[in-house]
């Protein structure tokens, strides 16, 4: 699980505005182990039940900033998540590459419609800009303004793929973030490629070395079955 974990998030290092995972393992509770002669038991120590994988964690750390020059990119600054309608339901995302649909509706690399404060921005074939404050001109003309949301708790937000997120009730009920927007800008993924090259040579030997543990084992097993 470690593994994949740390090898997704190498793979997703230039994708913009992807968020780091972490596994999430705990060990399982220790068991009493008892020596028991002619009906006493004394107590000798405890045994390990090995460990639980609960899922992964995400961090929501932010990125670093990128300049494209492109005016339907747009970064967030700091915290919030854009809202994006999928036909699967509502998604969040903090990935601003956005574009035009051929219906001229602002709309994500993936198709999904990016939500305004009144619905689908329609912004047709005029030239379109952000502001820092979310505000979407076209033409120089304001049509509406980015949904920026946020949670009490992201913890709640399940990763959906094409860099989505879905809310469920541990997140809480979205609110409206007055988010500061970074326009012709990208946010890039939280991944920090040296960290995350060392911990996959962490996790390769900690697997050799639990292997080799395995191996001793069933080795003093096989002598115990053949000698004793």
């Amino acid at each position: 699980m470690r593994m994949d974990v740390a090898s997704n998030n190498l793979a997703n290092v230039d994708t913009a505005g992807f968020q780091r995972q972490t596994a999430h393992i705990y060990s399982a509770p220790q068991r009493p182990v008892y020596r028991v002669f002619q009906g006493q038991a004394r107590g000798v120590g405890a045994l390990g039940t090995g460990a639980l994988v609960e899922g992964s964690h995400t961090s929501f750390a932010p990125g670093v900033l990128r300049t494209t020059e492109n005016p339907l990119d747009v970064a967030l600054v700091g915290a919030g998540f854009f809202v994006i309608a999928t036909p699967e339901g509502t998604r969040y995302t903090r990935d601003g590459r956005f574009t035009i649909n051929p219906s001229g509706l602002l709309a994500t690399l993936d198709g999904n419609l990016v939500r305004g404060e009144n619905g689908p921005i329609y912004v047709g074939e005029g030239p379109v800009y952000f502001t820092e404050t979310g505000e979407v001109l076209v033409n120089g003309q304001v049509v509406d303004r980015l949904l920026i949301v946020e949670f009490n708790d992201r913890n709640g937000l399940i990763r959906r793929g094409a860099n989505l997120f879905e809310a469920t009730p541990e997140a809480g009920d979205p609110f409206r973030y007055r988010a500061m927007l970074a326009p012709g800008m990208i946010e890039l993924a939280n991944v920090n490629v040296v960290r995350e090259m060392v911990n996959l040579i962490n996790i390769q030997r900690a697997y050799e070395a639990n292997q080799k543990v395995v191996q001793a084992f069933d080795e003093t097993l096989g002598k115990i079955i053949n000698e004793v």
